[in-house]
């Protein structure tokens, strides 16, 4: 049967992508029954499985997709981060639909997945108006969480949690299905009663539909999927870059040897240079420099690794510190240099550390656990200069709109500090131990100390924003809210005060809230109502120091030497249309009597201006352009900047010329 008639012959389903209703439809041409979930942008995907009381057990999944989707996603655990992904798109260099099996170890691109299994069955394929995707898996009921523990499927569970993801563009290589592809164009979360799927006879169901067809060759090499470990081996490898005979050099080299050219084309300021130091990196993130001036850097789903930087500021070689998978983003360094501190989406690890060797103990210890390991999941760690005994980490939302983090005592969009001093046995639990250095804050990433070792951060602000104007909800999401620098003071109080999540948000572009007269900077709330309105926003919640363009989405922050500048990294929108970010921005700062704070007002939407950034950045996407993450500044204030882009992990050295 082709495509079309398979998608024709489902039964319809009912309901919405939340709490919707789900029923048992057969697929005339395999005869395999499915629990189906019939959503948004006619997608239809169904899930069947053997009558098993427990995992693991084989699976079988469909999808029908219109052929204006360019790939769709489903996940087996309802969440992105470190759960089995079923990817499917059209391949039309073989006249047929392809699986591409996936896992991601965070909130970037997810990255080929060799645990599950897949077979084709029969009904894959296309026509001019749907694609179908049918396959066995054997992997996809049972996997190892982000803390390494055993997660699976319910059989017996009436309303198992699953998600599912489109996008409009197709992969970049779709004869390949390790190919890279750019975000979501939209997402939802719903649930299914999986007994609506079972088959009595799936074995011979599947053994009578299997297709002989070997999947797609990958081009590139396996990424090993089993769950996160710590490896520290014997002998680390070690990979050497030739030395570059060039004088020492305070300055930004003109090239360094052995490495690639940047995979795309890049601009700086007048008086700035950037230069590629490395590439062929694994989704780098996190960056900090050792006692002995090595860089470790984390790559997400793979580990540590230590890089040694010759006179130049070049790499002269590089090492494995230790394999662990689940580390996805923070990463710091006692003021002593001998613990190293690396965080996970739900926990934060220590380990002895050893510069003149880059190497780790052969066991780490947990000293704050318990993190949402939902949505959100960088967790970027930091200790203050004037308190070496504090480690300070931040936590964003479980999701867009995280209604429960308005809490205090729910310890997520927030950032808190923690005593390492005086841990605990297991470990401080994040949303009950430390203390508050601010709360509504959606997703703090990036944190920097000023001269008075007074804590700043800046913040993501929330997508798919609409402000009720009458009894509408009017999108102004392409411009508002504003990304924000906020103030969080001193690492060593408690700070309480509400920064606004998930209530009240930063206006960037005035002009399409047509309600009411607002300025660049001002607070505004959602859905005006009798008892909580702009005013109530501007009177509650915290206000930033500055504003961005909204969906730039900054990473990190550092300041100059001097203290008269924070130098930001944006990563880039992936909710507006045309994109914008991927740049790296300078944020002039003065000291008046009350303490360091940007040059310019509030209101000011020119308080900020790119040093380093991506021609035409209105068409970067999340595998086109580099995207900034992390900056670690070197002692001549050289900043090295990584990049996670789909396309390559790249870093660069970003200085004065």
């Amino acid at each position: 049967m082709s495509p079309c008639k398979v998608f024709l012959g489902l039964t319809v389903l009912a309901g919405t992508a939340l709490g919707q209703t789900t029923k048992r439809y057969c697929d005339a041409t395999t005869s395999i029954c499915y629990a189906g979930w019939n959503g948004g942008n006619g997608i239809t995907i169904g899930v069947a499985l053997p009558n098993a009381t427990a995992p693991p057990f084989d699976t079988v999944l469909q999808m029908v997709s219109p052929r204006a989707n360019g790939w769709v996603g489903f996940s087996w655990g309802g969440t992105m981060p470190y759960v089995p992904l079923t990817i499917g798109w059209v391949n039309n260099a073989s006249s047929t639909t392809i699986y591409s099996s996936r896992m991601a170890y965070g909130l970037s691109l997810p990255q080929p997945y060799d645990a599950a299994e897949y077979a084709y069955l029969k009904g894959t394929g296309y026509n001019s108006t749907h694609w179908t995707l049918n396959v066995l898996c054997k992997g996809c009921s049972q996997w190892h969480d982000v803390d390494g523990k055993l997660a699976s499927l319910d059989p017996a569970n009436a309303a198992v949690p699953l998600a599912h993801a489109y996008a409009s563009r197709e992969p970049r290589e779709p004869a390949n299905n390790r190919s890279t592809f750019n975000v979501h164009t939209n997402f939802g979360h719903w649930t299914l009663d999986l007994s609506q799927g079972v088959n009595e006879n799936f074995s011979q169901l599947v053994a009578a539909n299997l297709v002989p067809d070997e999947p797609p060759t990958p081009s590139s090499t396996p990424v090993s999927s089993s769950k996160p470990t710590v490896s520290i081996p014997s002998t680390l490898s070690t990979a050497t870059v030739p030395t570059p005979s060039t004088p020492a050099s305070t300055g930004v080299p003109s090239s360094c040897a052995g490495v690639r050219a940047a995979h795309f084309p890049t601009l700086t300021a007048s008086g700035w240079k950037a230069v590629k130091v490395a590439g062929d990196l694994t989704q780098p993130r996190g960056m900090v420099f050792d006692s002995a001036g090595h860089l470790l850097l984390i790559q997400n789903g793979l580990g540590i690794t230590g890089h040694t930087i010759g006179p130049d500021g070049c790499f002269t070689s590089a090492k494995t510190i230790l394999t662990q998978r689940n580390l996805n983003h923070g990463i710091t360094l006692s003021q002593d240099g001998k613990t190293l501190y690396a965080s996970s989406a739900t926990s934060v690890y220590v380990w002895d550390y050893d510069a003149g060797s880059m190497s780790v103990s052969a066991s780490s210890r947990i000293i704050v656990t318990g993190m949402d390991s939902r949505g959100h999941v960088t967790r970027t760690l930091a200790i203050p200069p004037k308190n070496p005994n504090i480690i300070i980490v931040s936590h964003g939302s479980n999701d867009n709109f995280d209604w429960d983090s308005g809490n205090i005592k729910v310890g997520r969009s927030c950032v808190k500090a923690f005593d390492v001093s005086k841990v605990p046995a297991g470990g401080y639990n994040y949303a009950s131990g430390g203390y508050q250095l601010g709360y509504g804050l959606r997703n703090e990433v990036g944190l920097a100390f000023d001269a008075d070792g007074m804590l700043w951060g800046v913040e993501n602000g929330s997508d798919e924003v609409h402000r009720t104007i009458g009894e509408t909800a009017v999108d102004i999401h392409i411009d508002n809210p504003a990304e924000e620098i906020n103030f969080l003071g001193d690492p060593s109080k408690e700070n309480r005060q509400w920064y606004g999540y998930p209530t009240c948000y930063t206006v960037w572009q005035p002009n399409v809230i047509t309600d009411r007269k607002f300025a660049v900077g001002d607070q505004f709330v959602l859905a005006p109502n009798g008892t909580f309105t702009d005013d109530t926003c501007r009177e509650q919640s915290m206000a930033p120091k500055l504003a961005f363009q909204a969906h730039s989405a900054p990473l990190d922050a550092v300041f100059n030497k001097d203290y008269t500048s924070m130098y930001i990294t944006f990563h880039g929108s992936w909710n507006r249309s045309p994109s914008t970010g991927y740049k790296v921005v300078e944020v002039p700062f003065s000291k008046s009597t009350s303490g360091f704070g940007p040059s310019s007002a509030l209101n000011s939407s020119t308080g900020y201006s790119p040093i380093f950034w991506n021609p035409e950045e209105e068409h970067c996407s999340t595998t086109q352009c580099f995207r900034p993450v992390a900056i670690a500044q070197d002692k001549y204030g050289r900043m090295y900047i990584t990049s996670d882009s789909g396309s390559e992990g790249e870093m660069i050295i970003l200085g004065k010329s």
